[in-house]
């Protein structure tokens, strides 16, 4: 699915073609999951994508480049997805509880980047919480681990 997508969108708009891993298509569904938080609230914040950029760097090793086209990559997945289960589904088929709950903690870390919650966001990251299969109670540590990390006192 992701591939005839990456495909599709290189061809179209002449896009540059990321390094590719075996995980690629993973890498790309949990990138067009951060992106759909960023532009959730109808708002695409620069610190949010900041934060995205930063978890791209620090959770897939990316180098400048990559982080760039694989943003733009999940940009236009977002905008063609019509639902987010195809990208959940992969992930939960291919990572363990432990690395969901982390993609879950980088999923609040950047609705939170901006210091705002909106509720389309929250609404969202609980959304795909459930998707993923995650528990109230990750959900809940999650978003203390990406308070924790921003410095973030209460929401």
């Amino acid at each position: 699915m992701f591939k005839s997508l990456q495909d599709f969108f290189n061809k179209k708009s002449g896009s540059p073609k990321i390094k590719k891993s075996p995980d690629h298509d993973l890498k790309l569904a949990a990138a067009t999951l951060m992106f759909e938080v960023v532009r959730s609230d109808g708002n695409i914040d620069e610190a949010e994508l900041i934060a995205m950029g930063d978890v791209l760097r620090q959770q897939f090793k990316f180098e400048e480049e990559d982080i760039q086209n694989m943003m733009s990559l999940a940009r236009k997945s977002a905008a063609e997805a019509t639902s987010l289960q195809g990208f959940t589904r992969e992930i939960c088929d291919n990572w363990g509880n432990a690395k969901r709950a982390l993609l879950l903690e980088n999923l609040w870390l950047i609705a939170l980047a901006d210091e705002t919650i909106d509720a389309h966001e929250r609404h969202l990251v609980r959304k795909v919480a459930g998707l993923l299969y995650l528990t109230e109670g990750q959900i809940v540590q999650a978003r203390e681990n990406a308070k924790v990390k921003l410095g973030i006192e209460d929401f």
